[in-house]
C-alpha cells in the first residue's frame, strides 16, 4: 500500500509559474491524476485478486485456465429478461437456447464475431478499462501540452526572479522600466498569445464532451444516464446490468470423437465491484467538469468584452492599485496585453505588481498616451 501511495504522490507536482487558471488545471492535473489512479487500482491484483474466475465443472487438467482466458478475451454475458430476479439477477436459463446455439455456431465459424440477441447483454469491456482510463488521461493532457508549446515559457522568463514573498534585489528601476517597455512598446502583439489560450479552453470543452460520448459508446449506451439511473432505480440496480459481478460464459470444444462439447460456466468478475464505483465517480465528475468549463468560457468571453471586468481583475492583484488608474490603463491596452499583464500579476509579489502598474501609468503619461473617457488625448 505504501508503494501505491508513493506512485500516486510522484504524479503531483506544484507549478511554480501559473500560466493558466483553476478550471484548466482541473482538466490536465486533477482529472489526469484521478484517471491514472483508477488505472493503477484496476491493475493491482494484490487488492482485488484475479480479474475473472470461472466455475467450469470440469476435472480436466488446465481446462479451467483455458476457459477463464477464453471468457476474459471474448467476453461474458447476462440475460436481460432475468435482471429482476432477486436470487441471481441476469443468470436465468429462461432463454431459447436453440436460437442461441445457432448464433454460437456462427460465432465460432466467423472469427468469434456474433450478433447478440436482444435478450443477451454482453460484457466485453472489462479487459479494456485500465487502458481506456490511460487513453482518457492522455486526451485530457493534450490541451495542456498544446498550450505549453504555444506559451513557450514567456511568463517564466518575465517573472522568474520576482515570485518570492519578499521584494528581491533584482527588482529595481531598470528591471521595472524594461518590463514596462516590453508590455507597451509591443502593444497588440500579444493578441495571438491570448487567443491561443482561449482556443485551448475550447479544446478542453470539446474534449470533455467527447469523453462523455466516448464512454457512452464504450458501455453500449449505458453511461450517459448512469448516474441518473443509479439515483432513481426501483426494481434492480443499474450496476447489475452495466457491471454485473456474476456472469455466464459458453465455451465450445471438440471431444475425443469429434462431437462439439458445450461447457456452460459461471464467471465471477471481482473488478466490477470497483468498476461500478469508479464509473459512477467518473460520470459525476465529467458532467461537473463540463459545467465548470462552460462557466469558465462564459467568464472568458465576459473578460474579453468588458473593460470594467479587466480593470477589476487588475485591481484584484494588488489592493494598492486604484480602480480609476486601472481603468485608464485598460483603455490603452488590448486584451492580449491585459492577458500577459494579468498572468504577470498572478505570479509576482503584489508590491512588485503595484510598482509595475505605476510604471505603466507613468510611461503612458510621459508619452502622452492617456485618453479621457470620451477619447480625447490628455496633453501632459
Amino acid at each position: 500500500m505504501i508503494d501505491f501511495i508513493y506512485s500516486v504522490k510522484s504524479l503531483i507536482k506544484i507549478d511554480q509559474i501559473h500560466t493558466d487558471n483553476n478550471v484548466f488545471k482541473l482538466h490536465y492535473k486533477f482529472t489526469v491524476i484521478m484517471l491514472i489512479i483508477f488505472s493503477i487500482l484496476l491493475t493491482s491484483k494484490q487488492y482485488f485478486g484475479e480479474p475473472i474466475s470461472c466455475n467450469v465443472g470440469s476435472s480436466e487438467s488446465g481446462m479451467k485456465e483455458i476457459i477463464e482466458l477464453f471468457c476474459w478475451i471474448h467476453g461474458t454475458y447476462i440475460v436481460s429478461t432475468s435482471l429482476n430476479d432477486t436470487l441471481m439477477p441476469g443468470l436465468s436459463n429462461e432463454y431459447d437456447y436453440t436460437h442461441w446455439d445457432r448464433h454460437i455456431t456462427h460465432y465460432v465459424k466467423n472469427s468469434l464475431h456474433i450478433n447478440s440477441s436482444s435478450h443477451i447483454i454482453w460484457q466485453k469491456y472489462y479487459q479494456w478499462v485500465c487502458i481506456i482510463f490511460c487513453f482518457q488521461a492522455l486526451l485530457f493532457y493534450i490541451p495542456r501540452y498544446i498550450w505549453k508549446t504555444w506559451e513557450g515559457g514567456r511568463i517564466k522568463l518575465l517573472v522568474d526572479d520576482l515570485r518570492g514573498p519578499l521584494v528581491t534585489p533584482t527588482w529595481n528601476v531598470e528591471a521595472k522600466n524594461k518590463l514596462v517597455r516590453y508590455l507597451l512598446n509591443g502593444r497588440n502583439s500579444h493578441t495571438l498569445y491570448a487567443c491561443r489560450f482561449t482556443v485551448c479552453e475550447i479544446i478542453n470543452l470539446a474534449n470533455v464532451i467527447f469523453q462523455i460520448y466516448f464512454m457512452d459508446w464504450f458501455l453500449n449506451g449505458r453511461f450517459s444516464i448512469y448516474g441518473i439511473a443509479m439515483s432513481s432505480f426501483h426494481n434492480f440496480s443499474p450496476m447489475d446490468q452495466v457491471f454485473p459481478k456474476i456472469t455466464k460464459c459458453k465455451y465450445f470444444n471438440y471431444g475425443p470423437s469429434g462431437t462439439t462439447q458445450n461447457i456452460d460456466s459461471l464467471c465471477i468478475l471481482p473488478l466490477n465491484v470497483l468498476n461500478e464505483k469508479l464509473f459512477l465517480i467518473l460520470w459525476f465528475w465529467l458532467y461537473i467538469l463540463t459545467a465548470l468549463t462552460v462557466i469558465g468560457l462564459i467568464y472568458r468571453m465576459c473578460i474579453i468584452c468588458s473593460p470594467g471586468i479587466r480593470a477589476f481583475l487588475l485591481v484584484g492583484h494588488s489592493r494598492y492599485v486604484g480602480r480609476k488608474q486601472a481603468m485608464i490603463i485598460i483603455r490603452e491596452l488590448s486584451y492580449g496585453d491585459f492577458f500577459v499583464l494579468h498572468n504577470i500579476g498572478s505570479n509576482v509579489n503584489p508590491i512588485i505588481f503595484q510598482e509595475l502598474i505605476e510604471g505603466i501609468f507613468e510611461y503612458m503619461k510621459n508619452n502622452k498616451r492617456i485618453y479621457k473617457a470620451h477619447g480625447g488625448l490628455i496633453d501632459m
